[in-house]
C-alpha cells in the first residue's frame, strides 16, 4: 500500500532500520515511561510501516503470565508513532485517540512482533495501525488503531 508522506526523506530500509533502532535502544537507558518499549528490536522498516518484535519477560506480563493490556496500548502508541515519524520526518504529533482490541494471549517468553502501518497520513491527521502477533504462529494477539494530529507549527527549522 503506497501512503503519501509529509516531506519524509528518502532512505534505505536499512539506514531506516538503523536509524529507528538507535531511536528504540535509548529507552534502554531511560527511566521516563518510554522505558517499556526497552529491547524492541527493529526487524522491518519502509516510509510507511515498521516491524519490531521482543520477547516477553516478566515486566511485559499480568498476572496469568501473559502480555500485559496495558503494555499492548502503550506499544501501539509508542511504534505507530515512530512509524509516523518516519514518514513525516519526525513532524511533531499528538494522540487524538487510540484502542487496542485483544484477542489472544502471548505467554512469558514469547516472542511477539508489532507491524506498526500508517494507513493515511494527511494534511493534518495521521491514521495507523498496529497489529501484534506470536511469532511462534503467526496469530494476531491484538490490533491497535492510533490517530495522531500532525502540528506543522512546531516544526523545527532546519539548520543550514
Amino acid at each position: 500500500m503506497s501512503v503519501p508522506t509529509q516531506n519524509a526523506t528518502i532512505k534505505s530500509e536499512k539506514e531506516l532500520i538503523e536509524e529507528l533502532q538507535q531511536i528504540f535502544d535509548k529507552f534502554n537507558h531511560t527511566e521516563a515511561f518510554g522505558r517499556v518499549a526497552a529491547n524492541l528490536k527493529v526487524t522491518q522498516a519502509s516510509v510507511s510501516s515498521i516491524t519490531v518484535e521482543f520477547v516477553l519477560c516478566q515486566q511485559h506480563v499480568n498476572s496469568k503470565q501473559t502480555l500485559h493490556g496495558g503494555l499492548t496500548a502503550a506499544l501501539t502508541d509508542i511504534v505507530t508513532s515512530r512509524a509516523v515519524g518516519a514518514a513525516t520526518d519526525d513532524l511533531p504529533r499528538a494522540s487524538l485517540d487510540l484502542s487496542v482490541s485483544y484477542m489472544m494471549p502471548a505467554k512469558l517468553g514469547e516472542t511477539v512482533t508489532i507491524e506498526a502501518i500508517c494507513l493515511k497520513i494527511g494534511r493534518s491527521v495521521a491514521f495507523t495501525e498496529a497489529i501484534f502477533r506470536r511469532k511462534s504462529d503467526n496469530v494476531m494477539i491484538a490490533k491497535g488503531t492510533h490517530n495522531m494530529s500532525l502540528m506543522h507549527h512546531l516544526r523545527k527549522p532546519v539548520s543550514q
